[in-house]
């Protein structure tokens, strides 16, 4: 068994109302309108997802939207499967079953007509693998040889920022995620970050950031999005391996139901 630390940073930005993102593991799902921080550490003893979502189809549908994700997918024992190969495929059912459930919400209540949202995210298993997936633009990134690796793939339209498939939508189709799979990096870890990230920061300066091994990294790139205009909400995760020497200040959950928890202050 390994232990992860998760450090996780949200804002809505400086021009949007609302922020539609929100990020969760072990069945919970956070979100928040102000800059927030959040610590925690986790005992891997069975496949565990840690993702991150970010809403759209208004503030009501996309919020919603981003929370049923966030918890239908990081339930415990959810998804299961003994090799990559079989967790990669309990993966994909269960991203398909989690856009089918908020179309099936959508038809419930009209007031969310369309609501849907993009996710990417991390399933660790207890030997410290790691199977990166993503639908839609949110990203995921490693250091790889000093430079900067997106192990995620853009779901956009060419030349554009139209969105070629997401969770939900008011659109039933057969999802086609991306798959990634490798051991858990040492040092930084992996980040998971939605599209408010990648869109108002360099990647020169992300990596510059990220070489620099500073601690705070989600922090630090938050202000970068802000800095570059923080034209959309903006969260970012930080996975990496539990330094067993020098653990990290953390801020356990409270052992609560989840259910769209506020962002902590």
């Amino acid at each position: 068994m390994i232990t992860v630390a998760i450090t996780a940073v949200t804002h809505r930005g400086k021009v949007r109302a609302h922020n539609e993102d929100s990020l969760g593991w072990a069945g919970w799902s956070l979100s928040g309108s102000e800059s927030g921080s959040l610590s925690a550490e986790l005992t891997i003893t069975e496949p565990t997802l840690v993702v991150v979502c970010d809403g759209m189809g208004g503030h009501a549908g996309g919020a919603q939207a981003s929370r049923m994700a966030c918890e239908l997918l990081t339930a415990p024992g959810a998804v299961r499967g003994a090799s990559v190969a079989e967790l990669t495929a309990a993966l994909r059912t269960r991203i398909q079953l989690t856009s089918d459930a908020i179309n099936d919400r959508s038809l419930e209540q009209p007031e969310l007509a369309g609501m849907g949202c993009t996710v990417v995210g991390v399933a660790i298993t207890p030997d410290g693998h790691a199977i990166v997936f993503n639908v839609g633009d949110s990203r995921c990134y490693r250091l790889e040889d000093q430079y900067l690796a997106q192990l995620s793939v853009d779901h956009r339209g060419f030349g554009g920022n139209r969105l070629l498939q997401a969770l939900g939508g008011g659109v039933r189709v057969i999802l086609e995620p991306d798959f990634f799979d490798c051991p858990l990096p040492a040092d930084l870890g992996l980040l998971l970050c939605t599209d408010g990230l990648d869109d108002y920061a360099e990647q020169s300066e992300i990596e510059r950031l990220l070489l620099a091994d500073e601690p705070g990294v989600p922090a630090r790139l938050r202000e970068l999005a802000l800095h570059g205009g923080g034209g959309d909400n903006v969260t970012i995760v930080q996975v990496s391996v539990a330094s067993p020497t020098h653990p990290p200040a953390l801020d356990r959950l409270p052992a609560q139901p989840p259910g769209g928890a506020p962002w902590p202050h």
